[in-house]
C-alpha cells in the first residue's frame, strides 16, 4: 500500500522499454532467421539440381532410344514396307519423346530461380548489419 491507500502497481510503459525488447528479440531471432533462409536456399538448390539431373538422365535415355530406333530403321530392308513403316513410326515416337524432355529441361532452367552466390563473409556481414526496424510506435491516445 502506498501513502494514499491504493495498491501498488507493477505496470509500466514507455517507448524505450518497447524498443529495448524489440532490439533484444530481433538480436536473437534475426541471426537464426538468416541461417534458416540460407539453409532453405541450399536445400532448394539441391532439389533443383536433383530434378535437373533426373531430366538429363531421361534425355540421355530418350536420345539412346531414338538412335537405336534409327539404326533399326536404317538396317531394315526397304522392300519390306510394313516393317519399315513400323520402325519409322517407332523412330518418330522416340524423337518426339526426346523433344519433350528437352522442352522440360528448358522450362526447368527458365522457371527455376538461380541462386545469388554469397560468400560466408558476405553472409556474416549481412547478419551483423541487422539492425532494429527503426519504426517508432505512436503513443496510445486515451
Amino acid at each position: 500500500m502506498l501513502d494514499n491507500g491504493e495498491p501498488r502497481s507493477i505496470a509500466f510503459g514507455g517507448l524505450r522499454v518497447d524498443d529495448a525488447i524489440e532490439e533484444a528479440l530481433l538480436g536473437v531471432v534475426e541471426p537464426g532467421a538468416i541461417a534458416a533462409a540460407i539453409e532453405a536456399e541450399r536445400r532448394m538448390a539441391n532439389q533443383r539440381d536433383q530434378v535437373q539431373d533426373a531430366l538429363l538422365r531421361d534425355l540421355e535415355a530418350a536420345r539412346y532410344a531414338a538412335d537405336r530406333a534409327f539404326r533399326q530403321y536404317d538396317a531394315a530392308d526397304p522392300e519390306n514396307r510394313l516393317v519399315t513403316s513400323q520402325l519409322e513410326a517407332r523412330w518418330n515416337k522416340a524423337l518426339a519423346r526426346a523433344g519433350e524432355i528437352e522442352a522440360k529441361i528448358a522450362k526447368h532452367l527458365t522457371v527455376a530461380p538461380q541462386p545469388i552466390p554469397m560468400s560466408a563473409s558476405q553472409v556474416t556481414a549481412l547478419a551483423g548489419n541487422s539492425a532494429p526496424s527503426g519504426r517508432r510506435r505512436q503513443p496510445m491516445q486515451g
